[in-house]
């Protein structure tokens, strides 16, 4: 049973409100907080609330398992409620606040009691207080005996501080771990073997040292607690006092930013990127820091080989400026530097003067600005980053600073804002931030799997299996693993697991070397890549990287190079559809792949050679569809059928059993249509339930897609064989109809330009019967086939061409030229135009702009992202053909003009001409 949207909320089945109510509960017991006293920042948060939303009642309230309770109260309300009587019970369901204007007018609860009672409750507003999951566990809410209506800003204050209490929330759940976690912070700091993370007390002597910091400086831990950081810092950094500065901005701004050349024991050096960051007691009072590096010599290296490459482009650079600006005490701009208008594109800087310089600035970015300006006003210095649209709309990131310009007294008169493009910079920073986040969130916040194991060994000694001891999230969501698998043996999940996978971590146990692993995991169709270190006894730490995507990519693109290299020089249609499935089989890991002849009428499929994964029987033989589910109508309409699990798909549930007996339990059907009828199928299905990714889905029909096109290949070369013969006695035939036709037209001709005509006429009808001789037809065709027709061609890639229009029936009359022409242009963008690079690609679209036969017809043919287009100087036979003898033809007018972005040809005809039918005139 589905849960649907009403109203903007949720209304779930019974099943999913248990299931939800579950969930709080168990969210609620994590935050321990019911039943808690009076806290001050909660107190102050509501108070907050009442005040910004001009409300006598503000509270946070949490939803219990049969109750409505107040942490928190600003006004007179009830602290405890029963979940009967609870608004808040029914707001937690919109994600976006639910607010209720009049109660007394509101179905939901206008018989409440709390509406209908002393407490005399018209208003109500409140936001759901959710949890980094997605789970609401109460509101911060806030209410009124008078009917109201808050604003934009309001609802956005309400919003921003439930957000704060649940930051609060958390904030209390990470000190509680923070205390449990020394032992599980060891383990994962011993196994970042790459980075080298350093303790240190407020006066800068080292107080404990990971093995990656031994590993990268060459320094034991026993050989550099109570040492100063010095030691490893240059003489030049030591003389500049780099460490003290460092130290400094880590007390002041929080972090301090370490990126320089360092010293090793053995006095070699290396350059690391990293940063040192406090550590605070309890209190929050400094208590030390920890410093995090990364050797990145390699790439400075590499970088300082780029700036030498380089250096005439930094010198060409060397004249950009940064934006200078000077502002009133307002925060008004009254100056802005010739650079500063080049760099923001400011055209005309008097379209600007005076504006609130913060206004040019969004969001967080706005606060920020008014922040700095009120730090630059007070005397101090203004600091922040944040992104900011150039004044002709592109975005850029800026790394700004606001100080005060004192006058003649020493107070600030003015102030001077200088913002630096920091857009490549930041980039990065983002990037370097990402891989540096497993470190800082270390256990529960990481976004690396990660767990701690323990060794089992057999009677003999030998390591055959190893239990979970603890489990972070990652690792749960990476692995698929239960989160409750602690206690429990890996081979409890993945009986099949590869033995050479613990027998490195027996090595890393018995050893203490760490080590650096992929692992294929078949049963849960994953790959991860795996640091193993030792921890003690029999006890290793894992730390896992999911590099699935990135190799099923790997795997899918070998097996296209595969597929190509295979089908390149075959010509039987047996062979290729044998390798197509050969390929496709054991690339998504399938227990049955194949193509099937079908018989629509019959509803059967007909396999002749299928593929099956080892072990298991082929599938070769006739089949029903609806021996297998009831997906045959879908197939039919050319939709392809996915289903993720044949037990609980109502297409497949009732025939689950028939399809298990054939081992499959989760199946992909990729219709092959012909000429709008269902010809054939791929079919790819595995023995277990599986979820089809887009992705898979993707690699599937481009595998069809390729043999699709090696089938009309082969065809095509067959068909080209026959037509060889076939044109060779047809165009001698022709030649002398020519000669017949002209002679007969000069010899009746009363002037030339009546027999121009009338040749160029009788042409054309020739020209349209040798069509016809070669396949054509009299009859009428949708618009939108005849173009995909012509253009087919030229089709090298999906999106090469954009053909758009409601339905358009073009005669046997129109039809000859239209294609023709198409193919004019066509030919000239494969030449010149669009069709000549990779990038370019072709618009046809088409309008009806009135109603009857008589209404206009809009064709317009649009090429774009090719080479830079000119007018030609003479007109070809082409264009010729293009503006005289194809517009004649349905009583049309053509426009064709040269852009530099690309050809644009624009056809105007009435319906009927398109729609009429050919007469053809007899020859004389």
């Amino acid at each position: 049973m589905n849960a649907v949207r009403h109203e903007g909320r949720v209304v779930a089945s019974l099943e999913d409100e248990i299931e939800d109510r579950h969930r709080r509960q168990l969210a609620l017991a994590r935050y321990e907080i019911l039943d808690t006293g009076l806290e001050a920042e909660f107190d102050a948060i509501v108070k907050a609330a009442a005040a910004a939303c001009g409300m006598p009642l503000s509270l946070i309230n949490l939803i219990d398992r049969d109750r409505q309770w107040a942490k928190a109260m600003a006004g007179d309300g009830p602290k405890e409620l029963p979940l009967s009587t609870s608004i808040c019970a029914l707001a937690i369901a919109y994600d976006d606040g639910f607010e209720i204007p009049d109660a007394t007018q509101d179905v939901r609860i206008a018989g409440n009691p709390l509406v209908t009672g002393k407490s005399h409750l018209r208003f109500y507003a409140g936001v759901p207080l959710k949890t980094p999951e997605g789970i609401a566990i109460g509101t911060l809410c806030v209410a009124d005996d008078k009917p109201g209506q808050l604003t934009d800003a309001q609802r956005l204050i309400l919003r921003t501080l439930a957000q704060q209490v649940m930051t609060a929330l958390e904030l209390r759940v990470m000190l509680r771990q923070h205390r449990r976690s020394d032992h599980r912070s060891k383990a994962i700091l011993e196994s970042a073997v790459d980075y080298a993370i350093v303790s240190l007390d407020l006066t800068g002597h080292v107080t404990s040292w990971n093995i990656g910091a031994e590993r990268i400086l060459g320094w034991t831990e026993a050989e550099m607690c109570g040492q100063p950081a010095h030691l490893f810092f240059t003489d030049e950094d030591i003389r500049d006092g780099i460490p003290e500065q460092e130290m400094g901005q880590a007390l002041l701004h929080g972090r301090g930013n370490d990126e320089r050349w360092h010293r090793r024991k053995d006095g070699s050096r290396f350059y690391a990127l990293g940063e040192m960051m406090p550590l605070k007691d309890e209190d929050g009072a400094p208590d030390g820091f920890i410093k995090i590096l990364r050797d990145h010599t390699e790439q400075r290296l590499a970088a300082e080989t780029q700036r030498a490459d380089a250096e005439f482009m930094r010198g060409v650079l060397a004249s950009s400026a940064d934006c200078i600006k000077v502002l009133d005490l307002d925060a008004n701009l009254t100056f802005m530097s010739e650079g500063g208008m080049r760099v923001m594109e400011v055209s005309d800087f008097n379209a600007i003067k005076g504006c609130p310089w913060p206004d040019f600035w969004a969001g967080q970015g706005n606060a920020d600005a008014i922040a700095a300006v009120a730090a630059a006003r007070a005397g101090g210095v203004g600091h922040f980053q944040g992104g900011a649209d150039t004044m002709a709309g592109n975005p850029r990131w800026w790394d700004v600073q606001v100080t005060p310009i004192l006058g003649a007294d020493g107070k600030p008169e003015r102030l001077l804002s200088v913002s630096r493009d920091i857009t490549e910079q930041k980039t990065a920073e983002t990037k370097l931030a990402a891989s540096e986040e497993r470190w800082r969130g270390l256990f529960t916040s990481m976004q690396e799997g990660f767990f701690l194991g323990e060794l089992v060994r057999d009677a003999g000694g030998r390591a055959i299996d190893y239990r979970f001891l603890e489990i972070n999230p990652a690792f749960a969501r990476q692995s698929g693993l239960p989160a409750d698998c602690i206690g429990k043996t890996i081979r409890t999940y993945v009986p099949d697991i590869d033995q050479g996978l613990i027998d490195n971590v027996a090595r890393v146990v018995e050893t203490g070397d760490p080590t650096l692993v992929d692992v294929d995991v078949p049963g849960l169709d994953r790959w991860f890549e795996v640091r193993i270190g030792k921890d003690r006894g029999e006890r290793f730490s894992c730390l896992f990287l999911d590099i699935s995507a990135r190799k099923l990519s790997d795997v899918r693109r070998a097996a296209m190079t595969e597929l190509g290299d295979r089908l390149r020089d075959l010509s039987d249609k047996a062979e290729v559809l044998q390798v197509a499935a050969q390929v496709l089989g054991p690339a998504l890991r399938l227990a049955h792949t194949g193509y099937g002849e079908v018989d629509q009428d019959r509803e059967t499929i007909s396999v002749t050679q299928g593929w099956a994964a080892p072990g298991l029987s082929g599938l070769d033989g006739l089949f029903q569809f609806r021996d297998y589910g009831s997906y045959i109508e879908e197939l039919k309409e050319g939709e392809a059928v996915v289903i993720d699990d044949v037990s609980v798909d109502p297409r497949t549930a009732a025939d689950a059993d028939t399809l298990a007996a054939i081992d499959i339990r989760a199946l992909l059907n990729l219709p092959l249509m012909e000429h709008a009828q269902f010809k054939a199928v791929l079919y790819v299905a595995k023995s277990a339930p599986h979820a089809w990714t887009p992705e898979e889905i993707s690699f599937v029909r481009n595998v069809a897609d390729r043999t699709r096109a090696t089938l009309a290949r082969i065809e095509a070369e067959a068909r080209q064989r026959t037509l060889n013969l076939e044109l060779s006695h047809r165009m001698k035939n022709m030649l002398a109809m020519v000669q017949s036709i002209a002679t007969q037209t000069m010899r009746g001709a009363a002037d030339l330009d009546t027999a121009r005509d009338v040749l160029a006429n009788r042409l054309i009808a020739l020209g349209k019967s040798h069509d016809l001789l070669l396949g054509g037809t009299l009859s009428q065709a949708p618009l939108t086939s005849l173009i995909e027709r012509v253009l087919d061609i030229h089709r090298d890639r999906s999106d090469r061409f954009v053909i758009d229009g409601p339905t358009v029936m073009i005669g046997s009359k129109a039809a000859l030229s239209l294609s023709l022409m198409l193919h004019e242009l066509a030919t000239n963008a494969a030449k010149y135009g669009a069709l000549s690079n990779a990038n370019g690609r072709v618009t046809i679209t088409w309008r009806i702009d009135e109603d009857g036969r008589d209404a206009p017809v809009t064709i317009r043919w649009v090429e774009a992202g090719g080479p830079s287009v000119v007018a030609p100087k003479r007109t070809g036979f082409g264009t010729r053909l293009i503006g005289r003898g194809l517009a004649g033809s349905f009583d049309g007018e053509v426009a064709l003009i040269y852009p530099a972005t690309g050809v644009v040809c624009t056809i105007v005809a009435p319906l009927r001409g398109l729609m009429a039918s050919e007469t053809t005139e007899p020859i004389h």
